[in-house]
């Protein structure tokens, strides 16, 4: 990637070498732009002056730096006034953090996660006590909702995954009771302690401070249809040639909706009923095929708009959260694709 202050081209070719292209990655040929080869000046500089030059060079800064200000910002003024003009006055501890950021350059993408949770108390305070600043180490953080963020529970994260799994817990627990509860449950559990002391707080707070029965399945406008009867179920599954009228009995109970949604390609869609609410559990065209992600993401944005949620079922993250807590492996990963992460499928949970 190359800075937006490089528009003019050289007089003379400035091509990055091989150990630069090693080294500074996307930002190979913009380094070269200011320090020509052999880049020596480059290389001699700090990890977290050639970190802050990335950090400048990928249009990350709070104000358009220059390449001549640029050089003698990293090359001659103190770690005060190179923090001020990377990142104004929020965020505290950046040239310490970045002297722990290793050799090579990070993506740009990376460094815009490691500035915003700068910004964060938080995570300010977890990312400036890391022993080493990189990508794969507060890639975790950054996975957390933000009250989560504490040392106590990224002490006790034992991977990336586990990070998504607790963030998935936590907005459910929030959504089982009400919108205060949200500060008491991450006070709870950052109280300390290892692994499985985390992970089973997380697995107590999926069950409800108050039981309920089921609520009225969603009223969804047209062009949905919603099954209501045993001959509508039948036609239903006949059109669609799936297996929905296996799940009758669940319909007829009122912990399962089925709906029609009249569309191109039509789709036959079920929600679930769980301690969290109506979730959306499957979504098929005709003989079980797919949907693309952009229809995928108007269903479930016209699920959340009636108050229905996508993703894992409580009962399936609760096994998850059981995996953490006991370093077991039964449940598979889930993918990175916006698919993969609504769980689809889940049927009779």
């Amino acid at each position: 990637m190359t800075a937006q202050f490089f528009m003019r081209t050289p007089t003379r070719a400035r091509t990055a070498t091989p150990l630069l292209a090693f080294i500074a990655g996307q930002f190979a040929d913009a380094v070269a732009q200011l320090w020509p080869a052999p880049h020596a000046e480059f290389f001699a500089l700090p990890a977290a002056r050639r970190h802050a030059t990335a950090i400048a060079l990928a249009g990350q800064t709070r104000r358009q730096i220059g390449p001549d200000e640029l050089r003698r910002l990293v090359e001659y003024q103190r770690d005060a006034v190179v923090a001020e003009a990377l990142a104004g006055e929020q965020p505290q501890g950046l040239m310490r953090a970045l002297a722990k950021a290793g050799e090579t350059l990070w993506t740009p993408d990376d460094y815009a996660v490691f500035l915003r949770l700068l910004a964060e108390p938080m995570a300010n305070e977890v990312l400036r006590h890391l022993d080493l600043v990189r990508p794969t180490a507060f890639a975790p953080i950054a996975g957390l909702p933000p009250a989560l963020r504490s040392a106590a529970i990224v002490r006790a994260l034992p991977a990336q995954a586990a990070a998504a799994d607790l963030a998935r817990a936590y907005h459910l627990a929030v959504r089982m009771r009400q919108p205060d509860a949200a500060g008491r449950i991450a006070r709870r559990w950052s109280a300390g302690g290892d692994t499985r002391a985390l992970f089973v707080r997380a697995q107590q707070d999926l069950t409800p401070d108050a039981f309920r029965t089921a609520d009225p399945a969603p009223a969804l406008p047209a062009p949905f249809v919603r099954v209501t009867s045993r001959k509508q179920l039948e036609s239903l599954a006949l059109e669609f040639h799936n297996c929905l009228a296996d799940h009758a009995v669940r319909i007829a109970d009122g912990r399962m909706a089925v709906y029609a949604w009249r569309v191109d390609p039509s789709a036959a869609v079920a929600l679930n009923w769980d301690a969290a609410g109506w979730r959306l559990a499957e979504a098929k065209a005709a003989h079980n095929v797919d949907l693309d992600d952009g229809l995928l993401r108007e269903l479930v944005h016209r699920l959340e708009l009636a108050g229905a949620r996508a993703g894992p079922s409580v009962q399936t993250l609760v096994a998850r959260l059981d995996d953490w807590a006991n370093s077991t492996s039964y449940c598979h990963p889930i993918g990175n694709s916006f698919g993969e992460q609504l769980m689809l499928g889940d049927l009779w949970s």
